[in-house]
Protein backbone atom coordinates (compact mmCIF):
# COMPACT_ATOMS: atom_id res chain seq x y z
CA UNK A 1 0.00 0.00 0.00
CA UNK A 2 1.03 3.64 -0.40
CA UNK A 3 -0.19 6.93 1.02
CA UNK A 4 0.39 9.59 -1.60
CA UNK A 5 -0.07 8.07 -5.07
CA UNK A 6 -3.43 7.38 -6.70
CA UNK A 7 -4.17 5.89 -10.11
CA UNK A 8 -6.95 7.84 -11.84
CA UNK A 9 -7.27 6.05 -15.17
CA UNK A 10 -5.91 2.87 -16.71
CA UNK A 11 -5.23 1.74 -20.25
CA UNK A 12 -3.73 -1.70 -19.92
CA UNK A 13 -0.64 -1.44 -17.70
CA UNK A 14 -0.35 2.29 -18.43
CA UNK A 15 -1.87 4.69 -15.92
CA UNK A 16 -2.76 8.32 -15.40
CA UNK A 17 -2.09 9.08 -11.76
CA UNK A 18 -1.73 11.77 -9.16
CA UNK A 19 1.26 11.99 -6.83
CA UNK A 20 0.71 14.20 -3.78
CA UNK A 21 3.90 16.06 -2.90
CA UNK A 22 3.91 18.70 -0.19
CA UNK A 23 0.17 19.28 -0.51
CA UNK A 24 0.30 19.72 -4.30
CA UNK A 25 -0.70 17.15 -6.92
CA UNK A 26 1.73 16.13 -9.65
CA UNK A 27 0.25 14.24 -12.60
CA UNK A 28 1.75 11.06 -14.00
CA UNK A 29 3.10 9.97 -16.42
CA UNK A 30 5.61 12.50 -15.12
CA UNK A 31 8.67 13.81 -16.97
CA UNK A 32 11.41 15.12 -14.68
CA UNK A 33 14.03 17.59 -15.86
CA UNK A 34 17.62 16.80 -14.90
CA UNK A 35 18.32 20.52 -14.83
CA UNK A 36 15.49 20.99 -12.33
CA UNK A 37 16.86 18.12 -10.26
CA UNK A 38 20.33 19.67 -10.33
CA UNK A 39 19.02 23.06 -9.23
CA UNK A 40 16.72 21.59 -6.58
CA UNK A 41 13.52 22.80 -8.28
CA UNK A 42 12.21 19.34 -9.29
CA UNK A 43 9.37 17.80 -7.30
CA UNK A 44 11.46 14.61 -6.86
CA UNK A 45 14.96 14.89 -5.42
CA UNK A 46 17.63 12.64 -3.85
CA UNK A 47 17.19 12.77 -0.09
CA UNK A 48 20.88 13.60 0.47
CA UNK A 49 20.58 16.78 -1.55
CA UNK A 50 18.06 18.47 0.72
CA UNK A 51 18.22 16.82 4.15
CA UNK A 52 20.22 18.01 7.10
CA UNK A 53 20.29 16.21 10.39
CA UNK A 54 17.61 13.82 9.13
CA UNK A 55 14.97 16.54 8.61
CA UNK A 56 13.27 16.12 5.22
CA UNK A 57 11.91 18.96 3.10
CA UNK A 58 8.26 17.90 2.85
CA UNK A 59 7.69 20.11 -0.21
CA UNK A 60 9.62 17.52 -2.22
CA UNK A 61 9.36 13.79 -2.70
CA UNK A 62 12.70 12.59 -1.36
CA UNK A 63 14.31 9.41 -2.68
CA UNK A 64 16.27 7.34 -0.17
CA UNK A 65 18.49 4.32 -0.21
CA UNK A 66 16.59 1.51 1.48
CA UNK A 67 18.75 1.63 4.61
CA UNK A 68 18.11 5.35 5.02
CA UNK A 69 14.30 5.33 4.83
CA UNK A 70 12.93 7.38 7.74
CA UNK A 71 10.79 5.55 10.23
CA UNK A 72 7.93 8.00 9.88
CA UNK A 73 5.87 8.36 6.74
CA UNK A 74 4.32 11.81 6.96
CA UNK A 75 5.22 12.85 3.41
CA UNK A 76 5.57 11.22 0.01
CA UNK A 77 8.83 9.32 -0.27
CA UNK A 78 10.76 7.21 -2.71
CA UNK A 79 13.28 4.39 -2.52
CA UNK A 80 16.02 3.24 -4.89
CA UNK A 81 15.61 -0.36 -6.06
CA UNK A 82 18.80 -2.35 -6.66
CA UNK A 83 19.31 -5.27 -9.06
CA UNK A 84 18.70 -8.72 -7.63
CA UNK A 85 22.41 -9.56 -7.93
CA UNK A 86 23.51 -6.55 -5.86
CA UNK A 87 24.81 -7.50 -2.38
CA UNK A 88 22.53 -4.87 -0.80
CA UNK A 89 19.47 -5.84 -2.85
CA UNK A 90 16.17 -6.13 -0.99
CA UNK A 91 12.69 -7.44 -1.67
CA UNK A 92 10.58 -4.49 -2.80
CA UNK A 93 7.56 -6.12 -1.19
CA UNK A 94 9.16 -5.49 2.21
CA UNK A 95 9.53 -1.73 1.69
CA UNK A 96 6.69 0.78 1.66
CA UNK A 97 7.10 3.86 -0.52
CA UNK A 98 5.16 6.01 -2.96
CA UNK A 99 7.84 5.96 -5.65
CA UNK A 100 10.24 3.16 -6.57
CA UNK A 101 13.33 4.25 -8.53
CA UNK A 102 15.09 1.65 -10.69
CA UNK A 103 18.70 2.33 -9.84
CA UNK A 104 20.07 0.23 -12.70
CA UNK A 105 17.69 1.32 -15.46
CA UNK A 106 20.24 2.03 -18.26
CA UNK A 107 21.44 -1.58 -18.07
CA UNK A 108 17.98 -2.74 -19.12
CA UNK A 109 18.48 -1.31 -22.61
CA UNK A 110 21.04 -4.02 -23.41
CA UNK A 111 18.28 -6.58 -24.02
CA UNK A 112 14.61 -6.38 -25.02
CA UNK A 113 13.90 -9.47 -22.96
CA UNK A 114 15.65 -8.11 -19.89
CA UNK A 115 13.84 -4.78 -20.13
CA UNK A 116 10.42 -6.45 -20.22
CA UNK A 117 11.26 -9.02 -17.55
CA UNK A 118 12.57 -6.45 -15.06
CA UNK A 119 9.71 -3.98 -15.47
CA UNK A 120 7.19 -6.79 -15.00
CA UNK A 121 9.07 -8.16 -11.98
CA UNK A 122 9.13 -4.73 -10.34
CA UNK A 123 5.51 -3.92 -11.11
CA UNK A 124 4.41 -7.25 -9.68
CA UNK A 125 6.43 -6.72 -6.50
CA UNK A 126 5.49 -3.14 -5.62
CA UNK A 127 2.01 -1.94 -4.62
CA UNK A 128 -0.38 -1.20 -7.50
CA UNK A 129 -0.91 2.30 -6.09
CA UNK A 130 2.80 3.16 -6.17
CA UNK A 131 4.68 4.92 -8.97
CA UNK A 132 7.60 3.37 -10.84
CA UNK A 133 10.46 5.66 -11.94
CA UNK A 134 12.87 4.44 -14.63
CA UNK A 135 15.60 7.11 -14.89
CA UNK A 136 18.07 7.92 -17.65
CA UNK A 137 16.52 5.78 -20.41
CA UNK A 138 13.58 7.70 -21.91
CA UNK A 139 13.72 9.10 -25.44
CA UNK A 140 10.95 10.36 -27.73
CA UNK A 141 11.09 7.01 -29.53
CA UNK A 142 10.81 4.65 -26.54
CA UNK A 143 8.86 6.54 -23.89
CA UNK A 144 5.44 5.42 -25.19
CA UNK A 145 6.46 1.79 -24.80
CA UNK A 146 7.95 2.39 -21.36
CA UNK A 147 4.71 3.92 -20.13
CA UNK A 148 2.67 1.18 -21.82
CA UNK A 149 4.61 -1.40 -19.78
CA UNK A 150 3.73 0.35 -16.53
CA UNK A 151 6.38 3.04 -16.01
CA UNK A 152 4.97 6.17 -14.34
CA UNK A 153 7.95 8.54 -14.11
CA UNK A 154 10.82 9.20 -16.53
CA UNK A 155 13.39 11.95 -16.95
CA UNK A 156 15.23 13.68 -19.78
CA UNK A 157 18.74 12.57 -18.76
CA UNK A 158 19.23 10.33 -21.80
CA UNK A 159 17.81 13.00 -24.11
CA UNK A 160 20.18 15.66 -22.71
CA UNK A 161 23.17 13.34 -22.94
CA UNK A 162 22.38 12.61 -26.60
CA UNK A 163 22.47 16.34 -27.29
CA UNK A 164 26.03 16.50 -26.03
CA UNK A 165 26.86 13.67 -28.43
CA UNK A 166 25.56 15.66 -31.44
CA UNK A 167 22.51 13.37 -31.70
CA UNK A 168 19.17 14.87 -32.71
CA UNK A 169 16.24 12.88 -31.28
CA UNK A 170 12.86 12.34 -32.95
CA UNK A 171 9.89 10.17 -32.10
CA UNK A 172 11.08 7.75 -34.78
CA UNK A 173 14.71 7.46 -33.70
CA UNK A 174 18.11 9.16 -33.65
CA UNK A 175 19.64 11.37 -36.34
CA UNK A 176 23.18 12.70 -36.50
CA UNK A 177 23.37 16.46 -36.68
CA UNK A 178 26.04 16.15 -39.36
CA UNK A 179 23.54 14.40 -41.66
CA UNK A 180 20.64 16.85 -41.34
CA UNK A 181 19.69 19.39 -43.98
CA UNK A 182 16.37 20.41 -42.41
CA UNK A 183 14.89 20.01 -38.95
CA UNK A 184 11.73 17.81 -38.92
CA UNK A 185 10.42 19.72 -35.90
CA UNK A 186 8.76 23.03 -35.04
CA UNK A 187 10.09 23.53 -31.50
CA UNK A 188 11.70 26.84 -30.52
CA UNK A 189 15.18 25.50 -31.23
CA UNK A 190 14.40 24.10 -34.66
CA UNK A 191 12.51 27.19 -35.82
CA UNK A 192 15.27 29.59 -34.73
CA UNK A 193 18.12 28.26 -36.86
CA UNK A 194 19.00 25.69 -39.53
CA UNK A 195 21.10 22.53 -39.11
CA UNK A 196 23.99 24.25 -40.87
CA UNK A 197 23.78 27.22 -38.52
CA UNK A 198 23.65 24.92 -35.51
CA UNK A 199 26.71 23.03 -36.73
CA UNK A 200 28.55 26.35 -36.97
CA UNK A 201 28.15 27.14 -33.29
CA UNK A 202 30.65 26.36 -30.58
CA UNK A 203 30.59 22.87 -29.09
CA UNK A 204 29.00 23.84 -25.76
CA UNK A 205 26.34 26.12 -27.24
CA UNK A 206 25.53 23.53 -29.91
CA UNK A 207 25.20 20.80 -27.30
CA UNK A 208 22.93 22.90 -25.09
CA UNK A 209 20.62 23.70 -27.99
CA UNK A 210 20.51 20.08 -29.14
CA UNK A 211 19.81 18.95 -25.59
CA UNK A 212 17.01 21.51 -25.33
CA UNK A 213 15.42 20.24 -28.55
CA UNK A 214 15.73 16.63 -27.36
CA UNK A 215 14.07 17.49 -24.05
CA UNK A 216 11.26 19.37 -25.77
CA UNK A 217 10.70 16.45 -28.17
CA UNK A 218 10.51 14.08 -25.19
CA UNK A 219 8.10 16.37 -23.37
CA UNK A 220 5.83 16.55 -26.43
CA UNK A 221 5.84 12.76 -26.71
CA UNK A 222 4.92 12.30 -23.05
CA UNK A 223 1.99 14.67 -23.56
CA UNK A 224 0.86 12.68 -26.59
CA UNK A 225 1.04 9.48 -24.55
CA UNK A 226 -1.07 11.04 -21.80
CA UNK A 227 -3.76 11.90 -24.32
CA UNK A 228 -3.64 8.40 -25.76
CA UNK A 229 -4.22 6.95 -22.31
CA UNK A 230 -7.16 9.32 -21.78
CA UNK A 231 -8.66 8.23 -25.11
CA UNK A 232 -7.94 4.55 -24.29
CA UNK A 233 -5.91 4.07 -27.46
CA UNK A 234 -2.34 3.81 -26.20
CA UNK A 235 -1.92 0.29 -27.59
CA UNK A 236 -2.57 1.47 -31.15
CA UNK A 237 -0.05 4.28 -30.64
CA UNK A 238 2.58 1.91 -29.26
CA UNK A 239 2.20 -0.43 -32.23
CA UNK A 240 2.94 2.59 -34.43
CA UNK A 241 5.94 3.75 -32.41
CA UNK A 242 7.77 0.42 -32.03
CA UNK A 243 7.85 -0.07 -35.79
CA UNK A 244 10.84 2.30 -36.01
CA UNK A 245 13.04 0.11 -33.80
CA UNK A 246 13.83 -3.63 -33.92
CA UNK A 247 14.63 -3.44 -30.19
CA UNK A 248 11.20 -2.01 -29.34
CA UNK A 249 9.36 -4.28 -31.78
CA UNK A 250 10.99 -7.28 -30.12
CA UNK A 251 10.16 -5.89 -26.68
CA UNK A 252 6.47 -5.51 -27.57
CA UNK A 253 6.31 -9.06 -28.89
CA UNK A 254 7.98 -10.35 -25.73
CA UNK A 255 5.61 -8.29 -23.58
CA UNK A 256 2.61 -9.71 -25.45
CA UNK A 257 3.80 -13.14 -24.43
CA UNK A 258 3.40 -12.14 -20.77
CA UNK A 259 -0.35 -12.73 -20.91
CA UNK A 260 -0.97 -12.94 -17.17
CA UNK A 261 0.67 -9.56 -16.52
CA UNK A 262 -1.25 -7.77 -19.26
CA UNK A 263 -4.59 -9.56 -18.90
CA UNK A 264 -5.06 -8.67 -15.23
CA UNK A 265 -4.48 -5.01 -16.12
CA UNK A 266 -6.57 -4.79 -19.30
CA UNK A 267 -10.18 -3.53 -19.05
CA UNK A 268 -12.91 -5.96 -20.10
CA UNK A 269 -14.29 -3.27 -22.42
CA UNK A 270 -13.62 0.29 -23.51
CA UNK A 271 -15.42 2.99 -25.45
CA UNK A 272 -12.76 3.49 -28.12
CA UNK A 273 -12.37 1.17 -31.13
CA UNK A 274 -9.77 -1.57 -31.31
CA UNK A 275 -7.73 -0.85 -34.44
CA UNK A 276 -6.02 -4.04 -35.59
CA UNK A 277 -3.51 -2.51 -37.99
CA UNK A 278 -0.44 -4.69 -37.42
CA UNK A 279 0.44 -8.32 -36.83
CA UNK A 280 1.04 -7.43 -33.16
CA UNK A 281 -2.71 -6.76 -32.98
CA UNK A 282 -3.29 -10.52 -33.20
CA UNK A 283 -1.52 -10.85 -29.83
CA UNK A 284 -3.56 -8.23 -28.00
CA UNK A 285 -5.13 -9.32 -24.74
CA UNK A 286 -8.59 -8.20 -25.88
CA UNK A 287 -8.31 -10.53 -28.87
CA UNK A 288 -7.01 -13.49 -26.87
CA UNK A 289 -9.60 -12.95 -24.13
CA UNK A 290 -12.48 -12.86 -26.61
CA UNK A 291 -11.33 -16.05 -28.35
CA UNK A 292 -10.87 -17.85 -25.03
CA UNK A 293 -14.31 -16.87 -23.70
CA UNK A 294 -16.05 -17.98 -26.90
CA UNK A 295 -14.64 -21.45 -26.34
CA UNK A 296 -14.78 -21.67 -22.54
CA UNK A 297 -17.90 -19.71 -21.55
CA UNK A 298 -20.19 -19.59 -24.57
CA UNK A 299 -22.59 -22.40 -25.50
CA UNK A 300 -24.22 -22.18 -28.95
CA UNK A 301 -27.89 -23.02 -29.45
CA UNK A 302 -28.58 -26.53 -30.78
CA UNK A 303 -29.30 -26.05 -34.49
CA UNK A 304 -29.41 -28.22 -37.61
CA UNK A 305 -27.05 -26.01 -39.63
CA UNK A 306 -23.89 -24.13 -38.71
CA UNK A 307 -23.54 -21.29 -41.22
CA UNK A 308 -20.15 -19.59 -41.52
CA UNK A 309 -20.25 -16.05 -42.85
CA UNK A 310 -17.66 -13.35 -43.61
CA UNK A 311 -17.29 -10.22 -41.49
CA UNK A 312 -18.25 -6.71 -42.57
CA UNK A 313 -16.82 -3.24 -42.15
CA UNK A 314 -19.89 -2.04 -40.30
CA UNK A 315 -20.45 -3.26 -36.76
CA UNK A 316 -22.48 -4.96 -35.42
CA UNK A 317 -22.41 -7.13 -38.53
CA UNK A 318 -26.17 -7.55 -38.79
CA UNK A 319 -26.49 -3.80 -39.43
CA UNK A 320 -24.28 -3.98 -42.53
CA UNK A 321 -25.57 -4.17 -46.08
CA UNK A 322 -23.83 -7.49 -46.75
CA UNK A 323 -25.30 -9.23 -43.71
CA UNK A 324 -28.75 -7.88 -44.44
CA UNK A 325 -28.46 -9.72 -47.75
CA UNK A 326 -27.33 -12.92 -46.05
CA UNK A 327 -30.17 -12.69 -43.54
CA UNK A 328 -32.68 -12.03 -46.28
CA UNK A 329 -31.51 -15.12 -48.16
CA UNK A 330 -32.02 -17.42 -45.15
CA UNK A 331 -34.72 -15.57 -43.20
CA UNK A 332 -37.43 -18.21 -43.60
CA UNK A 333 -35.15 -20.89 -42.13
CA UNK A 334 -33.19 -18.98 -39.42
CA UNK A 335 -34.72 -21.09 -36.68
CA UNK A 336 -32.70 -24.03 -38.04
CA UNK A 337 -29.49 -22.07 -38.46
CA UNK A 338 -26.71 -20.87 -36.20
CA UNK A 339 -24.74 -18.04 -37.76
CA UNK A 340 -21.05 -17.60 -37.00
CA UNK A 341 -18.83 -14.90 -38.48
CA UNK A 342 -15.21 -15.61 -39.42
CA UNK A 343 -12.98 -12.58 -39.03
CA UNK A 344 -9.50 -11.32 -38.25
CA UNK A 345 -8.28 -10.74 -35.62
CA UNK A 346 -11.09 -12.16 -33.46
CA UNK A 347 -11.35 -15.49 -35.26
CA UNK A 348 -14.89 -16.72 -34.55
CA UNK A 349 -17.79 -14.41 -33.62
CA UNK A 350 -21.17 -16.08 -32.98
CA UNK A 351 -24.08 -13.91 -34.10
CA UNK A 352 -25.29 -13.67 -30.48
CA UNK A 353 -22.01 -12.03 -29.47
CA UNK A 354 -21.66 -9.57 -32.32
CA UNK A 355 -22.63 -6.63 -30.07
CA UNK A 356 -20.12 -7.34 -27.27
CA UNK A 357 -16.70 -5.77 -26.89
CA UNK A 358 -14.53 -6.07 -28.93
CA UNK A 359 -16.66 -7.67 -31.68
CA UNK A 360 -18.67 -4.48 -32.25
CA UNK A 361 -15.71 -2.17 -31.66
CA UNK A 362 -12.86 -3.18 -33.96
CA UNK A 363 -11.58 -2.30 -37.39
CA UNK A 364 -8.96 -3.95 -39.56
CA UNK A 365 -7.32 -3.13 -42.91
CA UNK A 366 -9.08 -5.07 -45.65
CA UNK A 367 -6.88 -6.14 -48.57
CA UNK A 368 -8.17 -9.62 -49.36
CA UNK A 369 -4.77 -10.99 -48.39
CA UNK A 370 -4.29 -13.11 -45.27
CA UNK A 371 -0.67 -13.67 -44.24
CA UNK A 372 0.62 -16.85 -42.62
CA UNK A 373 0.40 -15.64 -39.01
CA UNK A 374 -3.13 -14.36 -39.53
CA UNK A 375 -4.18 -17.63 -41.15
CA UNK A 376 -2.67 -19.62 -38.31
CA UNK A 377 -4.45 -17.62 -35.58
CA UNK A 378 -7.87 -17.53 -37.24
CA UNK A 379 -7.54 -21.19 -38.20
CA UNK A 380 -6.79 -22.13 -34.58
CA UNK A 381 -9.94 -20.27 -33.44
CA UNK A 382 -12.10 -22.06 -36.02
CA UNK A 383 -10.59 -25.42 -35.09
CA UNK A 384 -11.18 -24.91 -31.36
CA UNK A 385 -14.80 -23.88 -31.96
CA UNK A 386 -15.56 -26.84 -34.26
CA UNK A 387 -13.86 -29.38 -32.02
CA UNK A 388 -15.90 -28.35 -29.00
CA UNK A 389 -19.29 -27.60 -30.53
CA UNK A 390 -19.48 -29.83 -33.60
CA UNK A 391 -17.30 -32.82 -32.78
CA UNK A 392 -17.60 -33.05 -28.97
CA UNK A 393 -21.04 -31.59 -28.31
CA UNK A 394 -22.67 -32.53 -31.62
CA UNK A 395 -24.70 -29.33 -31.74
CA UNK A 396 -24.91 -29.25 -35.55
CA UNK A 397 -25.82 -31.71 -38.28
CA UNK A 398 -24.43 -29.79 -41.24
CA UNK A 399 -21.88 -27.05 -41.92
CA UNK A 400 -22.57 -24.52 -44.67
CA UNK A 401 -19.67 -22.30 -45.63
CA UNK A 402 -20.50 -18.99 -47.29
CA UNK A 403 -16.95 -17.68 -47.42
CA UNK A 404 -14.61 -16.61 -50.16
CA UNK A 405 -10.92 -15.77 -50.57
CA UNK A 406 -8.53 -16.30 -47.69
CA UNK A 407 -11.25 -17.11 -45.15
CA UNK A 408 -12.45 -19.98 -47.34
CA UNK A 409 -8.91 -21.32 -47.71
CA UNK A 410 -8.41 -21.18 -43.94
CA UNK A 411 -11.62 -23.12 -43.30
CA UNK A 412 -10.77 -25.77 -45.87
CA UNK A 413 -7.43 -26.32 -44.17
CA UNK A 414 -9.18 -26.80 -40.81
CA UNK A 415 -11.84 -29.07 -42.36
CA UNK A 416 -9.17 -31.27 -43.92
CA UNK A 417 -7.36 -31.51 -40.60
CA UNK A 418 -10.54 -32.48 -38.73
CA UNK A 419 -11.92 -34.69 -41.48
CA UNK A 420 -15.10 -32.60 -41.85
CA UNK A 421 -17.45 -32.32 -44.79
CA UNK A 422 -19.20 -29.06 -45.59
CA UNK A 423 -21.42 -27.39 -48.19
CA UNK A 424 -19.77 -24.48 -50.02
CA UNK A 425 -22.08 -21.84 -51.46
CA UNK A 426 -19.79 -19.14 -52.86
CA UNK A 427 -18.51 -21.11 -55.82
CA UNK A 428 -15.12 -20.10 -57.18
CA UNK A 429 -15.68 -16.37 -56.75
CA UNK A 430 -14.66 -14.15 -53.86
CA UNK A 431 -17.79 -12.02 -53.74
CA UNK A 432 -20.08 -13.47 -51.10
CA UNK A 433 -22.85 -10.94 -51.80
CA UNK A 434 -23.07 -11.66 -55.52
CA UNK A 435 -26.55 -12.63 -56.69
CA UNK A 436 -25.51 -16.13 -57.76
CA UNK A 437 -23.77 -16.77 -54.44
CA UNK A 438 -26.85 -15.68 -52.48
CA UNK A 439 -29.05 -17.91 -54.61
CA UNK A 440 -26.77 -20.87 -53.93
CA UNK A 441 -26.92 -20.08 -50.22
CA UNK A 442 -30.73 -19.90 -50.24
CA UNK A 443 -31.02 -23.12 -52.24
CA UNK A 444 -28.59 -25.03 -50.03
CA UNK A 445 -30.30 -23.94 -46.82
CA UNK A 446 -33.78 -24.75 -48.11
CA UNK A 447 -32.67 -28.27 -49.10
CA UNK A 448 -31.00 -28.97 -45.77
CA UNK A 449 -33.75 -27.51 -43.59
CA UNK A 450 -36.82 -28.54 -45.64
CA UNK A 451 -39.46 -26.82 -43.53
CA UNK A 452 -39.52 -23.11 -42.80
CA UNK A 453 -38.81 -21.96 -39.26
CA UNK A 454 -38.26 -18.31 -38.23
CA UNK A 455 -35.87 -17.58 -35.37
CA UNK A 456 -38.18 -16.62 -32.48
CA UNK A 457 -35.46 -17.04 -29.87
CA UNK A 458 -32.90 -14.60 -31.30
CA UNK A 459 -33.28 -11.97 -28.55
CA UNK A 460 -33.19 -14.48 -25.71
CA UNK A 461 -30.21 -16.28 -27.23
CA UNK A 462 -28.33 -12.98 -27.52
CA UNK A 463 -28.94 -12.05 -23.87
CA UNK A 464 -28.11 -15.57 -22.70
CA UNK A 465 -24.88 -15.60 -24.70
CA UNK A 466 -23.83 -12.16 -23.49
CA UNK A 467 -24.47 -13.11 -19.85
CA UNK A 468 -22.43 -16.30 -20.18
CA UNK A 469 -19.64 -14.47 -21.97
CA UNK A 470 -19.55 -11.75 -19.33
CA UNK A 471 -20.07 -13.72 -16.10
CA UNK A 472 -19.56 -17.39 -16.89
CA UNK A 473 -21.40 -20.41 -18.29
CA UNK A 474 -24.96 -20.85 -17.05
CA UNK A 475 -25.52 -17.27 -15.88
CA UNK A 476 -27.68 -16.50 -18.91
CA UNK A 477 -30.10 -19.29 -17.97
CA UNK A 478 -30.42 -17.86 -14.45
CA UNK A 479 -31.09 -14.37 -15.76
CA UNK A 480 -33.77 -15.55 -18.20
CA UNK A 481 -35.43 -18.13 -15.96
CA UNK A 482 -39.21 -17.85 -15.65
CA UNK A 483 -42.21 -17.61 -17.95
CA UNK A 484 -42.72 -13.92 -17.13
CA UNK A 485 -39.42 -12.84 -18.72
CA UNK A 486 -39.72 -10.28 -21.52
CA UNK A 487 -37.02 -8.74 -23.69
CA UNK A 488 -37.89 -5.22 -24.77
CA UNK A 489 -36.23 -2.42 -26.69
CA UNK A 490 -34.57 -1.87 -30.02
CA UNK A 491 -31.48 -3.80 -31.10
CA UNK A 492 -28.89 -3.82 -29.65
CA UNK A 493 -30.12 -1.91 -26.56
CA UNK A 494 -32.33 -4.73 -25.29
CA UNK A 495 -33.73 -4.73 -21.75
CA UNK A 496 -34.60 -7.86 -19.76
CA UNK A 497 -37.81 -7.41 -17.76
CA UNK A 498 -39.52 -9.74 -15.29
CA UNK A 499 -42.98 -8.86 -13.99
CA UNK A 500 -42.51 -5.27 -15.03
CA UNK A 501 -39.15 -5.03 -13.21
CA UNK A 502 -35.91 -4.52 -15.16
CA UNK A 503 -33.20 -7.11 -14.53
CA UNK A 504 -30.53 -6.07 -17.00
CA UNK A 505 -29.96 -4.08 -20.16
CA UNK A 506 -27.40 -4.07 -22.93
CA UNK A 507 -25.09 -1.04 -22.73
CA UNK A 508 -24.22 -0.51 -26.42
CA UNK A 509 -21.39 1.89 -25.60
CA UNK A 510 -19.49 -0.95 -23.87
CA UNK A 511 -21.05 -4.04 -25.42
CA UNK A 512 -21.81 -5.42 -21.96
CA UNK A 513 -24.85 -6.20 -19.86
CA UNK A 514 -25.64 -3.65 -17.15
CA UNK A 515 -27.33 -5.24 -14.15
CA UNK A 516 -30.08 -3.67 -12.10
CA UNK A 517 -30.26 -4.35 -8.38
CA UNK A 518 -33.05 -6.87 -9.09
CA UNK A 519 -30.87 -8.61 -11.67
CA UNK A 520 -27.94 -8.75 -9.27
CA UNK A 521 -30.23 -10.13 -6.54
CA UNK A 522 -31.47 -12.83 -8.91
CA UNK A 523 -27.91 -13.95 -9.59
CA UNK A 524 -27.01 -13.79 -5.90
CA UNK A 525 -30.04 -15.86 -4.85
CA UNK A 526 -29.14 -18.51 -7.44
CA UNK A 527 -25.84 -19.17 -5.70
CA UNK A 528 -23.75 -17.12 -8.14
CA UNK A 529 -20.62 -16.08 -6.26
CA UNK A 530 -18.32 -14.70 -8.94
CA UNK A 531 -17.64 -11.02 -9.68
CA UNK A 532 -18.35 -10.04 -6.09
CA UNK A 533 -16.71 -7.33 -4.01
CA UNK A 534 -16.88 -7.62 -0.20
CA UNK A 535 -17.08 -4.26 1.59
CA UNK A 536 -16.62 -3.13 5.17
CA UNK A 537 -19.58 -0.73 4.96
CA UNK A 538 -22.84 -0.27 3.07
CA UNK A 539 -22.42 2.29 0.28
CA UNK A 540 -24.89 4.86 -1.03
CA UNK A 541 -26.34 4.77 -4.54
CA UNK A 542 -24.45 6.79 -7.16
CA UNK A 543 -21.39 6.91 -4.92
CA UNK A 544 -17.84 5.63 -5.27
CA UNK A 545 -16.36 2.79 -3.23
CA UNK A 546 -12.73 3.54 -2.40
CA UNK A 547 -10.11 0.80 -2.26
CA UNK A 548 -9.67 0.89 1.56
CA UNK A 549 -13.32 -0.15 1.93
CA UNK A 550 -12.77 -3.40 0.01
CA UNK A 551 -12.23 -6.43 2.23
CA UNK A 552 -12.05 -8.92 -0.63
CA UNK A 553 -12.78 -9.11 -4.35
CA UNK A 554 -12.98 -11.76 -7.03
CA UNK A 555 -9.54 -11.75 -8.72
CA UNK A 556 -11.10 -12.24 -12.15
CA UNK A 557 -12.77 -8.80 -11.98
CA UNK A 558 -11.41 -6.36 -14.54
CA UNK A 559 -11.95 -2.64 -15.09
CA UNK A 560 -15.51 -1.99 -16.40
CA UNK A 561 -16.84 -5.35 -15.22
CA UNK A 562 -20.26 -5.46 -13.59
CA UNK A 563 -19.80 -6.40 -9.94
CA UNK A 564 -22.04 -7.47 -7.06
CA UNK A 565 -21.37 -5.54 -3.86
CA UNK A 566 -21.69 -7.55 -0.65
CA UNK A 567 -21.15 -7.01 3.05
CA UNK A 568 -18.73 -9.00 5.19
CA UNK A 569 -21.36 -11.73 5.70
CA UNK A 570 -21.93 -12.17 1.97
CA UNK A 571 -25.28 -10.35 1.79
CA UNK A 572 -25.93 -8.43 -1.40
CA UNK A 573 -25.91 -4.68 -0.73
CA UNK A 574 -25.56 -3.19 -4.21
CA UNK A 575 -24.36 -3.37 -7.78
CA UNK A 576 -21.89 -1.29 -9.74
CA UNK A 577 -19.07 -1.09 -12.26
CA UNK A 578 -15.46 -1.89 -11.42
CA UNK A 579 -12.86 0.84 -11.77
CA UNK A 580 -10.03 -1.47 -10.71
CA UNK A 581 -9.24 -5.11 -11.25
CA UNK A 582 -10.24 -7.32 -8.33
CA UNK A 583 -6.66 -8.07 -7.25
CA UNK A 584 -5.90 -4.34 -7.26
CA UNK A 585 -8.94 -3.48 -5.11
CA UNK A 586 -7.53 -5.74 -2.40
CA UNK A 587 -3.92 -4.56 -2.64
CA UNK A 588 -4.47 -0.81 -3.09
CA UNK A 589 -5.07 1.78 -0.38
CA UNK A 590 -5.97 4.68 -2.66
CA UNK A 591 -8.31 5.18 -5.60
CA UNK A 592 -11.86 4.41 -6.68
CA UNK A 593 -12.55 0.67 -6.74
CA UNK A 594 -16.22 0.62 -7.82
CA UNK A 595 -18.76 3.09 -9.14
CA UNK A 596 -22.00 2.22 -7.31
CA UNK A 597 -25.16 2.19 -9.43
CA UNK A 598 -27.77 1.00 -6.95
CA UNK A 599 -28.02 -0.25 -3.37
CA UNK A 600 -30.61 -2.21 -1.42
Amino acid sequence: MTKFYEVRKRDGAARLGRLLIGGAAVETPLLLSVEAVRSGDAPVLPAGAVTEGGNADTDKLLVYDVGELPAGWAAARGVVVLPETHPLAFDARDVKADLYVVGYAPRLLTSSRRLVAEIIRLRENIPPDAALYVPAVATPANVAFLIYMGVDVVDDAAAVLKGYEDVYLTDYGELRLSELENFPCCCEVCTSLSPAELRGLGKRERAELLAKHNSLALKAEVERVRERIRSEMLREYVELRVRTSPFLTAALRILDGEETYLEKRTPVARRSPLLANTMESLRRIEVKRFAARVVKRYTPPHRKVLLLLPCSARKPYSQSQSHRKFISAISEFRGHIHEVIITSPLGVVPRELEAVYPAAFYDVPVTGYWDAEERSWVGSCIEAYLRKNLIERGLYEHVVVHLGGGALEIFKGVAEKLGLEAFYTCGDGKEETAKRALERLRSCISELCAEKLPDKDAKANMIRAMADYQFGSGVGDVLLEGAEIEIKGKYPAYKVVSGGEALAEVAPEYGLLRLSLSGALRLHNSGFRAYEVRLNYVPRAKSAVLAPAVEDADPQIRVNDEVLLKDADGNLVGVGRAKMSGWEMVAAERGVAVEVRAVR
